[in-house]
């Protein structure tokens, strides 16, 4: 039994049929060891001459069809006429019998390379799914240490003998906002309980940036948390072995062949449930498989971010490596002339929002290994962290032009004729394969906030040698109001809020 996807994606095989070298160096760069693209392009060649003979067999098919018709006619009207000679009868027959054994000889051979057909795409999807997106020429080449530092906003505030800092745990401890030992009882390692002053400033948190948003026109949206892995994969998270980065609710799985490969091996089954590592993927598939008619959209989405994944390390310890989190994020449909400006509008909003939260943080172009595979730019933000006395992401924007686009199958109808520039040359399949009314759409996904670590840095940053904490005028109507610019050691919330 083979399972069915709710869409059908479209993934851009004309890369493969021009251009080879190009794909191996973006493979090379974002250093993809895995992953062989001659090994593709000689499957896509095989289909392309699986597809010829089939439409070829098709043809004859269409032509025996054709003269067994008239075949037919002729058959009937010799017999309808006294004057016909037996011999012209019989000579139909026998062309009508050598017609139908022609005709079943040939849906049998049709049937067996049809077969074979839909074999050969379901393992070039299996491979050319993994094929990363363009990158843009802006981005640099190598690792982590390669990125580019586009702008620092504020001063990194660092510890001395006469000022010393404390940590983010410490300073929850002395506030009593955060439980780490009571929810290990509960969920295991790496889960928290955030209470009194640390419930109200990631309620706070959240209401701020989305506020942000939604004045610039985004929709807000709650996000459902459970996502089909047909979603997730789409959104260009699919690893070749078993995932551990992926809470699944069901984590049953199916063979290759049962999903729609050929392999054997064993692969999640597309309708399965998983819990979303990010809004993103949700609100991508929000619009899967449908043609829009305005653009862009739009939304900001709150929804809890699951990650599987732990790393240990002091690095790491309390609230900066978490399985589940809260996450505010932004997420964009647009047109392709459109994507690039939209990508730095997230930025600035981004910037914005740190900005009014009066942190010290940087701004990176992201090096090609830093790249997941959706991404044909990204923009990292880290704050500057006090206590760990280093750098700390806290947020990223990537445009993913019409790379997640294509395999949730979301289009929109062309306005006009596009324009060749560096960013239609990256996109250049985003028109319409078989239509000229319609193109792929772009997305572009950004991280407004990330409650944890941004709580890391707020806290950090703003404490004072007592322990209390100061809260920046942008956020203080969010919390206690806008008379309260300090959250005391001690304090009771009741005596706050009044």
């Amino acid at each position: 039994m083979r399972l069915q996807r709710l869409f059908q994606p479209h993934l851009n095989y004309r890369r493969l049929r021009s251009g080879i070298e190009e794909l191996e160096r973006n493979v090379r760069d974002r250093r993809i060891r895995d992953l062989d693209v001659h090994a593709v392009a000689t499957l896509h060649q095989q289909v392309a001459q699986s597809e010829f003979a089939v439409a070829d067999l098709r043809k004859q098919r269409n032509r025996i069809a054709a003269d067994m018709s008239q075949v037919v006619k002729d058959l009937a009207a010799a017999k309808s006429r006294k004057e016909s000679s037996p011999s012209n009868v019989k000579d139909l027959e026998a062309r009508r019998r050598d017609l139908a054994e022609q005709g079943k000889a040939l849906k049998a051979a049709l049937q067996a390379k049809e077969n074979d057909l839909a074999g050969l795409q379901a393992r070039l999807f299996d491979e050319a799914r993994h094929l990363p997106n363009d990158t843009h020429p802006s981005v640099p080449v190598g690792d982590e240490s390669k990125a580019v530092t586009i702008a620092t906003i504020g001063s990194a505030r660092v510890a001395t003998a006469d000022s010393p800092l404390r940590s983010h745990l410490e300073l929850a401890a002395l506030h009593d906002m955060l439980d780490i030992e009571r929810a290990g009882k509960v969920s295991g390692s790496r889960f928290y309980y955030l209470k009194n002053a640390g419930a109200l400033l990631e309620q706070a948190l959240v209401r701020y940036a989305s506020d942000i948003c939604i004045r610039r026109g985004f929709t807000p949206v709650a996000v459902p948390d459970l996502i089909r892995h047909e979603v997730l994969e789409a959104c260009g998270f699919s690893p070749r072995s078993d995932d551990p980065q992926t809470y699944y609710v069901s984590s049953a799985l199916v063979t290759s062949s049962e999903a729609g490969g050929t392999s054997g091996a064993p692969r999640r089954d597309p309708m399965s449930l998983c819990l979303a590592a990010t809004a993103e993927f949700p609100l991508a598939g929000m619009y899967a498989g449908e043609t829009l008619s305005e653009l862009p959209v739009r939304m900001v989405g709150v929804g809890r971010a699951f990650r599987a994944e732990g790393l240990a390390g002091a690095v790491n310890r309390g609230l900066y490596r978490v399985h589940q989190f809260t996450k505010v994020e932004m997420f964009a449909l647009a047109r392709p002339s459109e994507s690039m400006d939209i990508f730095d509008a997230f930025v600035g909003i981004q910037r914005e929002i740190f900005e009014g939260l009066e942190l010290c943080f940087r701004i990176l172009n992201m090096p090609t290994e830093e790249l997941g595979a959706p991404a044909f730019i990204k923009y990292d933000m880290e704050a500057w962290m006090p206590a760990r006395n280093a750098w700390g992401e806290i947020s990223s924007t990537s445009n993913c032009t019409d790379y997640q686009a294509r395999r949730l199958n979301i289009r929109s109808f062309v306005q006009h004729r596009q324009q060749d520039s560096g960013l239609e040359a990256a996109s250049a399949t985003s028109s319409a394969e078989g239509s000229s009314t319609t193109e792929f759409v772009h997305t572009v996904n950004g991280t407004a906030c990330a409650i944890p670590r941004v709580l890391i840095a707020l806290l950090e940053t703003h404490q004072h040698t007592d322990g209390s904490i100061g809260i920046p005028a942008k956020l203080r109507p969010y919390l206690f109001g806008p008379g309260v610019s300090m959250l005391p050691v001690g304090a009771k919330l009741t005596d706050l809020l009044q």
